[in-house]
């Protein structure tokens, strides 16, 4: 509709009278204007954001191609996927999607009130004639009068009549006030002003000549109106230049035509004035049609011609328009785009963030299915803050007055979204997968959540091959503890275990099988620490042995387990100085790391002749009537002064082993260790005590890897005092 062959074939040119008795039709296509405008705006802005994400690919292609990321034989859709697969934490599909549905949905909101409110609504030029529809009629009346009678008296009613409508639209005051009304009080100061007036019909027809006769003004009539004319009425006609004013007194002679009918008469512009006007108009189509508009009398006849015509210049009201409209359009623009954004931030405060934020997780725990213990503790973490900082901003007064009104005010507020319910069952259901399969079910838990496409769980995952050091600890007496204790022997085997697993993970152990009596502790290469595989499993074995003498010196000092020394049950079939006591076995070597059972029911542990190997040296523990015996291949690779902490003992041939090894024991007496009676404060153990009891074993854990563990035969008073009794002597005799 900006084009103008369009709009003038969809508004006609205004040369028929019945048309020109009505502006509907350009106010209609004036509106449609706008709101292709504002199609055409919102195109383009899509099509600069197209054009702005394709040249942010191109330039992020080049940047990789001269790093050496990527190949120069790779096609476009090859990037676009990498791409996306860079970006996929920071916008979701489902963000995505919804982003531009709501744009979308909100343009078309704003497009069908632009369109349909002004239809609904009575425009105000339907209210009153316009004062150059009533003044045509005077003029034309006038006009006609002059025809039937042609005396002095009509000749002057006619002349005065015409004068006073040109002035009263006085072209000249309406586009130069300031020089053509200084009082700034006159009729034309509108948007709309008279250029052009004249006679239409066919040049052809005696009547339009004969009318066209009768059109001129009297000589003398235009210098006695304008004197007689007062200035200082409330409204004021103004005044013209000199040689447009004696042009009104010439004859009607500019011709000019339309499409259906021939017209002459006058052209206030065609000449050109100083500081007024530098564009001659000779005829009204001159100027395209949007920039013109046409009066006739209303009270002629239908189809009656010739008739008077008058055409105002509406380029000031255009203009006006196209600045009102480009308002609209920033308006619109601005309405949308806050509309979009407020929009935008509630869904992704309330669905998308979430989401996106359980999808992080979900391919986290995918990753290292491991990690969700530390996504548990860092979330209760987050919760714990956001608790402090609440507490914390309601001891100011103003705070607090401002939380107990709104509080007053909110009637849910305590309720919790379902997107935060759901992220915390998905980090208590990866705690608990990770509790539940250990390290040695890691693989299976990855692979099942790696598949999308399908809800299908597949629990048979190949095993996987691993460098590892086993060790095999084993409760003395479980058998006769388990007649004994009968339904307690379930809390007799948690408690050695919880001392098993805190002591064998705070050096890096993974607790893995555990049938009562026996439990297993893999200590695995990891990628994580920082050092290279030689140098971990180094520490991993100085680790496993300092942690088998911390565990004999733990489970010997704990109270809880010292109160079955004098359970008379205990007492009758194990004598009167039964302990509870654990032999241990260590040994490296290869073990496959999977799921065993069926799809019914697996258990995630290692198979190895190694693992057989390492229960054999922990049964030879009563053979040689010691705690701890650690195999040749993990003493290969610890260093010399952990070394000389143990004492080779023997040189064997093992079932499974291929040739034979040597054995060392770890010499402890633990029957010197007394309880630790020591009394602690109660501390109720919740949540948040086993937060901080987790965070501290964590640092304990990343301290291992930094310190010599051959100093804490020395340094920790347990272990130094079980081997007190040992001299150097007894080494140098015995070893």
């Amino acid at each position: 509709l900006d084009l103008t062959w369009i709009s003038e074939a969809i508004q006609g040119d205004n040369s028929d009278a019945s048309d020109l008795r009505s502006g509907r039709t350009a106010r209609v296509g004036a509106r449609a204007s706008r709101v292709v405008r504002v199609l055409r705006l919102v195109r383009i802005l899509k099509l600069y954001k197209a054009y702005y994400e394709a040249k942010q690919r191109k330039a992020e292609r080049e940047r990789r191609k001269q790093q050496g990321e990527l190949e120069d034989d790779w096609d476009e859709a090859d990037y676009e996927a990498l791409e996306n697969g860079h970006t996929r934490d920071t916008e979701s599909r489902v963000g995505k999607k919804l982003s531009e549905m709501t744009t979308r949905r909100v343009i078309c909101l704003i497009l069908a009130m632009l369109l349909c409110l002004p239809l609904l609504s009575k425009e105000t030029a339907d209210q009153t004639p316009y004062s150059a529809t009533y003044g045509a009629n005077h003029v034309w009346e006038a006009f006609e009068a002059k025809q039937a009678d042609n005396s002095t008296a009509n000749g002057l009613k006619y002349d005065n009549a015409l004068l006073q409508y040109i002035y009263y639209h006085n072209w000249y005051v309406g586009n130069h006030a300031g020089t053509y009304c200084p009082e700034n009080n006159c009729a034309g100061l509108y948007l709309g002003s008279l250029f052009w007036f004249g006679l239409a019909g066919q040049s052809t027809d005696t009547s339009f000549t004969t009318s066209l006769e009768y059109t001129q003004m009297t000589s003398g009539v235009l210098d006695s109106w304008v004197g007689s004319t007062r200035e200082d009425y409330l409204t004021a006609y103004g005044t013209m230049p000199s040689s447009i004013k004696a042009s009104l007194s010439e004859p009607w002679g500019r011709q000019c035509a339309t499409s259906s009918q021939d017209l002459v008469g006058v052209s206030l512009i065609d000449t050109e004035v100083q500081n007024a006007n530098y564009y001659k108009i000779y005829c009204p189509l001159d100027l395209r049609l949007t920039e013109i508009q046409a009066y006739a009398p209303s009270l002629m006849q239908q189809g009656q011609t010739p008739y008077l015509t008058f055409y105002f210049d509406m380029r000031p009201f255009n203009r006006t328009t196209a600045l009102f409209g480009l308002s609209n359009t920033f308006f619109v623009m601005i309405l949308l785009v806050t509309a979009s954004l407020m929009f935008t931030n509630d869904a992704n405060r309330l669905v998308l963030r979430p989401v996106e934020k359980m999808i992080g997780r979900i391919e986290a725990i995918r990753d290292k299915p491991l990690l969700a213990m530390k996504m548990a503790d860092d979330e209760f973490k987050a919760e714990e803050i956001a608790k402090e900082r609440l507490q914390r901003a309601r001891k100011k007064p103003w705070n607090r007055i401002c939380w107990e009104i709104s509080r007053l005010s909110a009637t849910s507020r305590n309720e919790v979204m379902e997107t935060v319910i759901l992220e915390k069952t998905i980090i208590k259901l990866g705690s608990l997968l990770a509790l539940g399969f250990g390290e040695a079910g890691a693989d299976i838990i990855g692979k099942n959540m790696s598949g999308s496409d399908s809800a299908g769980v597949n629990a048979m995952v190949p095993g996987r091959k691993c460098e590892c050091i086993v060790g095999v600890m084993r409760v003395r007496d479980f058998s006769t503890a388990t007649e004994v204790l009968q339904s307690k022997v379930m809390m007799f085997s948690n408690q050695i275990a919880e001392i098993v697993h805190g002591v064998c993970n705070e050096f890096h152990g993974a607790p893995n099988k555990n049938t009562g009596e026996t439990f297993l502790v893999i200590w695995k290469q990891s990628e994580d620490s920082g050092l290279d595989s030689e140098a971990l499993m180094a520490k991993f074995a100085e680790g496993s042995i300092v942690s088998s003498a911390a565990v004999i010196g733990a489970v010997h000092r704990s109270p809880l387990l010292g109160s079955y020394r004098e359970h008379p049950g205990l007492q009758y079939r194990l004598g009167s100085k039964c302990r509870v006591h654990l032999s241990i076995g260590l040994h490296k070597g290869w073990a496959i790391e999977g799921a065993v059972g069926s799809e019914f029911k697996i258990d995630c542990s290692y198979l190895s002749p190694n693992v057989s190997i390492a229960t054999s040296i922990e049964r030879s523990t009563e053979v040689y009537n010691v705690s701890v015996i650690v195999a040749q291949s993990v003493i290969d690779l610890v260093s010399y002064n952990m070394r000389c902490q143990l004492r080779l003992i023997d040189r064997v041939v093992i079932r499974g082993s291929p040739a034979p090894m040597e054995l060392y024991c770890v010499d402890l007496d633990y029957m010197s260790i007394e309880l630790d009676l020591t009394l602690r404060p109660k501390v109720p153990w919740n949540t948040r005590q086993r937060f901080k009891v987790r965070q501290w074993m964590e640092q304990e854990k990343n301290a291992v890897l930094q310190k010599d563990l051959a100093e804490v035969f020395e340094t920790d008073e347990v272990i130094a005092q079980m081997r007190e009794c040992f001299t150097v002597e007894f080494f140098q005799l015995f070893n």
